[in-house]
């Protein structure tokens, strides 16, 4: 075995490391397996991918693309295995990496030809291929914003849930188009201007790639204010709704007052009589209208709307919901973040329990002050089927949109640096959550 040979292919192999940092960085918190062994695994599949990988190579003189090519579907599966999001957006953070790190690859390919042309194996000089290694780790480092951040948020943000069917297919075409672009030898590089035009060729597309990622993040930003603008323009007008209900029970209730005495002498007049038939007439309505008459759920006008909104698409769904609100006017948070927390949680469960049969369509709702700073929340239910959760504690589903709302609320959550836990036991579904007034 030619060492020397070797240790060349193991550079040029080895520049799948940073390759898989790419890629695992913006899916890592929804890891679906424990530390020790998400890095174990990687640092045995890594060892053994290049080392193995570079002596296989060097024994039959193969190009390492010939075992990278067939490896990348293999290393997905895993991939797959390993993480909890839905498919597409897997799919899109991996074919991400495989993009970038084809792009390293080619541009290395143009920046030394020089130094290849008088390299007849099929794999770079032993500077080449730390050459690449150094761009796929510069890249990397451009991207880390947008690793990080950008692409964990954009894979939070519900809104964009149906849109990663689409959006994983450009990293997938971008791909194949990168390493279809790499030339076959040096020589080809060196014709004319056309080494000087492509490098920076593709260092424009490289920051048009970056500018475009921004502009996707930017646009689930708005997605998400306007989002929340719907969100609150709905709980105006669901206190709206409950104020005029509550407006015109109070005008009721003051005309019903105001014809007490009236009422009591009709009454009184037809049990002298002996007309009970006609006293049941007479009664009929007035017990009607005192049985419609709103009930108070929360003191908070606009937990109480939101409360008798749902309450309402409950019953309509012959849900019953039990209330347990202890709030006064002023609460620790926002009122719109309290109400879009509730509304989200209770509108997972009424769907939930809607689904199952008899005594199980019910749904417990507990809210509550621990002190004058702390915001106790406690909603249950039952549920059909199987549901498990992630490291993170979020269920896990291939379904984009599956499970609406868990994540805007954890998002909510974190910014009063509360805690959130979603526990599973017996075929009840509960989530428990502590919010804290900022400082």
């Amino acid at each position: 075995m030619n060492f020397s040979l070797t240790l060349r292919y193991f550079t040029e192999l080895a520049m799948i490391i940073p390759a898989a940092a790419i890629a695992i960085i913006p899916v890592y918190s929804s890891r679906k397996v424990n530390k020790p062994f998400l890095f174990g695994s990687l640092a045995i599949l890594l060892t053994a991918f290049t080392v193995g990988g570079a002596v296989f190579c060097s024994s039959f003189m193969l190009p390492a693309n010939t075992l990278l090519f067939p490896s990348m579907a293999a290393l997905f599966l895993i991939y797959d295995f390993c993480f909890g999001l839905s498919f597409h957006k897997k799919l899109f953070a991996f074919a991400n990496s495989v993009f970038l790190s084809g792009f390293s690859t080619t541009y290395n390919t143009f920046l030394t030809a020089p130094l290849e042309l008088n390299n007849k194996d099929n794999v770079y000089n032993q500077i080449s291929g730390l050459i690449c290694i150094g761009i796929v780790m510069i890249v990397g480092l451009i991207f880390s914003r947008t690793l990080f951040k950008k692409f964990p948020e954009m894979f939070e943000n519900e809104n964009l849930d149906q849109a990663w069917r689409v959006l994983s297919i450009a990293p997938v075409v971008a791909s194949f188009l990168i390493i279809w672009t790499n030339p076959i030898s040096a020589a080809n590089v060196m014709t004319g201007r056309l080494r000087k035009i492509s490098l920076v060729l593709f260092l424009t597309m490289l920051l048009i790639t970056w500018f475009l990622y921004h502009i996707l993040w930017w646009l689930s930003k708005k997605l998400t204010e306007r989002a929340e603008l719907e969100q609150s323009l709905d709980l105006f007008h669901m206190e709206e709704n409950q104020y005029k209900k509550t407006r015109l029970y109070l005008q009721e209730s003051s005309q019903l007052r105001h014809d007490f005495r009236q009422h009591i002498l009709i009454i009184n007049d037809y049990l002298k009589q002996g007309q009970t038939d006609k006293l049941k007439e007479y009664l009929a309505p007035l017990v009607e209208h005192i049985s419609q008459s709103h009930k108070m759920i929360c003191r908070n006008q606009a937990v109480d709307a939101i409360a008798s909104h749902y309450d309402e698409v409950a019953k309509s769904l012959d849900v019953t919901i039990s209330w347990s609100i202890e709030l006064d006017d002023e609460l620790p948070v926002k009122e719109s973040d309290m109400c879009a927390v509730m509304g989200n949680l209770v509108e997972n469960a009424v769907r939930a329990a809607s689904e199952l049969d008899g005594d199980n369509r019910l749904v417990n709702v507990r809210i509550g002050l621990l002190n004058p700073k702390t915001l106790v929340i406690s909603i249950y239910n039952a549920y059909h089927g199987r549901i498990e959760l992630d490291k993170n504690g979020f269920p896990v589903t291939n379904r984009d949109g599956h499970g609406i709302g868990l994540r805007s609320v954890k998002n909510i959550v974190k910014r009063y640096k509360g805690s959130m836990v979603i526990e599973t036991h017996n075929g009840i579904f509960n989530v428990s959550i502590l919010m804290y007034r900022p400082e």
